[in-house]
């Protein structure tokens, strides 16, 4: 009986061994390496894998810091990057990267200007040197950083090339409008056009109003719209009185753009176009 108890013992004190062996094994399975590239390989030449821009804008359009984040295809002691920006074949920044033990980053402050073209230089550990464009007009991937001042600003115009007149009915019968909003936005904000109307005004005193519908064009964050067939009730009016109409558009950030359109003079009893 003792014998037997013994017996017991022992085999649930094996039990209880193997179930805490095999807890073991599952904590230690789920352990992995994380945030790191390959060792480089002796005589491997270095390469990009990917590469990211992005950028933060400044309180004022006239420029953006534009961030890199690029992760090589394996990393050895020594070796280095630099984020370099041209700009008409000259350099505007040149910026060592930091290594994160993942990737290599760098930050460069641009000026508002169009044309930019944005590289890597990698340097391996025996000094052997390597350009790697990440976005230029031949091999664009963000066409917004590429034209950074054209990107960073919103406008919008509108054009009249034709226009009648009936009894006490302004019509415009041919016409366009444009609105663009900005395209380089912190954290990648999309910022639509929330509201476009036409103005008109007699003496510079707003008389009537029409809403626009807009279309969205191929360009991001860029709208049109065809005037032909908007139409205003006209006031009475005497000689030398004047008749415009402008274009205002608020911005889903709540920026307001106003653009000037046509312009017509009240003479001899008859409407007379000044400006298209």
């Amino acid at each position: 009986m003792k014998a037997k108890r013994i017996f017991t013992v022992i085999a649930l004190i094996a039990v209880f061994a193997f179930v805490l062996a095999g807890c073991g094994g599952k904590e230690e399975a789920v352990v992995t390496e994380v945030g790191t590239v390959p060792e480089l390989a002796t005589g491997q030449s270095l390469e990009l894998t990917s590469s990211a821009l992005t950028a933060t804008t400044w309180s004022s359009p006239n420029g953006a810091t534009v961030n890199l984040t690029a992760v090589p295809n394996g990393y050895a002691e020594g070796q280095s990057a630099a984020f370099v920006v041209r700009l008409e074949g000259e350099d505007a920044a040149n910026v060592p990267c930091d290594w994160n033990g993942s990737a290599y980053t760098a930050s460069a402050d641009l000026n508002a200007a169009d044309g930019y073209s944005y590289f890597v230089i990698l340097t391996a550990a025996d000094g052997t040197q390597s350009e790697v464009p990440v976005n230029t007009p031949a091999n664009p991937t963000d066409d917004a950083l590429l034209n950074m001042e054209s990107a960073l600003n919103s406008y919008c115009s509108m054009t009249v090339t034709a226009s009648e007149q009936n009894g006490s009915k302004l019509t415009i019968t041919e016409g366009s409008a444009e609105v663009q909003a900005p395209q380089i936005t912190n954290e990648g904000e999309t910022i639509t056009c929330s509201k476009a109307e036409l103005v008109l005004t007699l003496n510079e005193e707003e008389v009537a109003r029409a809403e626009l519908a807009l279309e969205e064009a191929e360009i991001p964050g860029s709208y049109t719209a065809d005037l032909a067939g908007t139409g205003f009730d006209i006031p009475a009016m005497e000689d030398d009185q004047e008749l415009a109409v402008r274009l205002d558009v608020t911005l889903s950030n709540g920026q307001f753009l106003s653009a000037p359109g046509g312009t017509w003079m009240f003479l001899d009893g008859q409407m007379v176009t000044t400006v298209g």
